[in-house]
């Protein structure tokens, strides 16, 4: 059984927008909420990234350090020398990561969102900005942890 399609449902379906009434201010709207929820996703990104880098370096230079700090503050114990159980590592994860994150999430639009050129498709979202901006927020988020628990031990 055909049935007939007119060029408007052929059209419909080839369009990438849809115009469903006739205001040039929808398909402004619709790009600033795009531009918004593009940028909210590269915050909540960049922060659940170097959040758990952080965790990584704070485990990684407590295990590294551990004889040296056993040593340096006389502690024969040296289970008291983890700075993470896997109870915190679950907490920091489940909480205090995610509240956050969803936060950041729905952010408001900044106010030259508008002004910006459109990006390119090709563009990922690692960039070499993005990615410096991650490691180090990471490590200082590790090494401050690391800091504050050694001073918190003497």
């Amino acid at each position: 059984m055909q049935w007939e399609r007119c060029g408007t449902d052929v059209a419909k379906e080839a369009a990438d927008v849809i115009l469903t009434d006739d205001n040039f201010a929808t398909i402004e709207a619709a790009v600033e909420e795009g531009r918004r929820i593009y940028d909210n996703i590269l915050k909540v990104i960049q922060f659940l990234l170097s959040s758990n880098i952080g965790e990584v370096v704070v485990l990684f230079l407590a295990v590294m350090l551990t004889p040296l700090l056993s040593n340096w503050f006389g502690i024969t114990d040296v289970s008291s020398l983890t700075p993470l159980l896997a109870i915190h590592i679950l907490w920091i994860n489940l909480v205090t990561d995610s509240l956050p994150a969803l936060a950041l999430a729905v952010d408001p639009a900044e106010e030259d969102i508008m002004n910006r050129p459109p990006r390119k498709n090709a563009k990922g979202i690692f960039t070499k900005g993005m990615i410096y901006r991650v490691v180090y927020q990471g490590i200082m988020i590790g090494v401050i942890t690391l800091i504050a628990f050694m001073v918190r031990s003497i």
